[in-house]
């Protein structure tokens, strides 16, 4: 199983035929102050298996590590690979995740880990700038 999107997103969502909706993509964020939980933010992944993983369960875990290394939060779930609507192409498997309060305690850089089966497949980063001080 591989990942072929992962971002974040100010909104994003699934319709029913299984497009991705997603709006306000982002790498950075401009936090008043720090520490600073983030009110909400998406995590946006999209999966492709191929035929051979059909009918199997993929163990997915997601990680957010600051710039040392440090675990933040994770999340572990266990996905079932669909068969594709087309025999013999691959399956497409879209997840949203919606992500509240995450509180981020300094500026720098910090990656979401995303790792299928105990395999990181991708790192999606966040830079935290230092808050702008406004002058009166």
């Amino acid at each position: 199983m591989d990942i072929t999107l992962g971002v974040l997103a100010d909104y994003a969502s699934v319709s029913q035929d299984g497009k991705l909706n997603i709006m306000g993509i982002f790498g950075e964020i401009n936090p008043p102050m720090l520490p600073f939980g983030i009110p909400m933010m998406y995590l946006i992944l999209s999966f492709e298996a191929s035929p051979s993983e059909y009918d199997t369960d993929k163990a997915i875990k997601v990680t957010l590590l600051d710039s040392e290394g440090k675990a933040i939060m994770g999340m572990e779930q266990s996905m079932r690979v669909q068969p594709a609507r087309r025999p013999g192409s691959r399956s497409v498997l879209n997840a949203v995740v919606g992500l509240a309060g995450i509180k981020f305690e300094h500026a720098g850089d910090y990656a979401f880990s995303v790792l299928v089966g105990g395999e990181e497949k991708k790192s999606i980063m966040l830079h935290v700038n230092e808050p702008v001080r406004r002058i009166p």
